[in-house]
């Protein structure tokens, strides 16, 4: 009798206990963040690279710099979405390989692997929309991965080769992440050019991209923490801050061509949709048949020659290659282009 009755005054007290800690999660995940950080690595191809004798994976370490960027982010919400190769179950079942974590407040509070819907970003966009939190005041998207290519016809999902992802699909679903970024950073190849700057316009307010080659697709990101130290510091201070310091950290490496450019895309909205078709004009003309043809400086085109881009509302961190017919060219516009 005793016994039982030690065992009735012990469960409240665990019930109580139990709905305390979790009351206290309840507020903890409740706090508004100030900013939020959206990061999608795409994974589904081949971004292997060797190093001192050691093979290492460029999406990896993007998935790595974007936690360390998480935990550093105490007054902001973050979004990691990893886009890791499908595999699947007797052949025909996906696995789940795709993951996300989800931070706030410097820490972990989920992490879950999903399925995509095609090749666009659909159900990234759904689960940011389910998850995220009302009333952030900043949002700035990192997108790393190969050249998102103009032409459709060109295969960018390994897992799904039938799924089309290009210019038009990306910017097409970057409406599906709610308001306009403030901040919108493409850690790619060969993007800094018109098509991609026209078709982001009313969709982010700066855009940070790469007019040429970009060296394993990689912008680092830690700078976006500025706003840890300065919740006013604005937008334009902070896509400065991250291209100058990939820019110093690419140059420091590489022999080769380092471009990043800074695009004002308000500034620019009223000249783009002209040079935006013209280029579209000029693709038709020319065919692309890899992911991996670089870019040309825009200027050299000859639907551009008679009258030269715009460079208003954008500037360029340019550095010449050491060697190769390029290796004299002083300068660069912000533009690049198929040619």
């Amino acid at each position: 009798m005793l016994k039982h009755l030690l065992v009735l005054l012990f469960l409240p007290i665990i019930f109580v206990t139990g709905c305390s800690v979790s009351q206290k999660a309840l507020e903890e995940n409740s706090i508004l963040p100030n900013y939020s950080l959206l990061y999608i690595i795409h994974g589904d191809a081949n971004y292997t690279y060797h190093m001192d004798s050691m093979r290492l994976n460029a999406d990896k370490e993007a998935l790595e710099e974007a936690i360390k960027v998480a935990e550093k982010s105490l007054n902001g919400e973050v979004f990691i979405f990893h886009q890791k190769e499908e595999k699947r179950r007797f052949f025909f079942f996906p696995k789940k390989d795709r993951v996300l974590y989800h931070y706030k407040g410097g820490k972990l509070i989920g992490k879950e692997r999903y399925s995509p819907y095609g090749g666009g970003l659909v159900k990234e966009a759904e689960l940011f929309e389910e998850k995220s939190t009302e009333g952030v005041k900043k949002k700035f998207m990192f997108y790393y991965g190969h050249e998102i290519p103009s032409d459709p016809s060109l295969v960018y999902h390994q897992s799904f080769p039938d799924h089309i992802f290009n210019t038009e699909v990306f910017t097409s679903d970057i409406s599906l992440f709610g308001k306009s970024f403030d901040l919108l950073v493409l850690s790619t190849c060969n993007n800094g050019n018109p098509l991609m700057a026209n078709k982001l316009l009313g969709k982010t307010s700066f855009m940070i991209a790469s007019p040429r080659n970009l060296h394993l697709s990689y912008i680092r990101s830690d700078k976006v923490n500025l706003i840890e130290e300065d919740p006013e510091i604005s937008t334009e201070a902070i896509a400065d801050s991250i291209a100058k310091s990939s820019f110093n950290r690419l140059s420091g490496r590489l022999q080769t061509m380092v471009t990043i450019g800074v695009y004002n895309l308000e500034k620019i909205g009223s000249y783009i949709s002209d040079h935006s078709n013209r280029y579209e004009g000029h693709l038709k003309d020319i065919e692309q048949k890899t992911l991996f043809r670089d870019n040309v400086d825009c200027n050299i085109l000859d639907v551009f020659t008679e009258d030269r881009l715009s460079e208003q509302g954008a500037y360029l961190y340019y550095r010449s290659p050491a060697f190769g017919r390029e290796s004299g060219k002083k300068s660069h516009s912000v533009w690049g282009c198929k040619n």
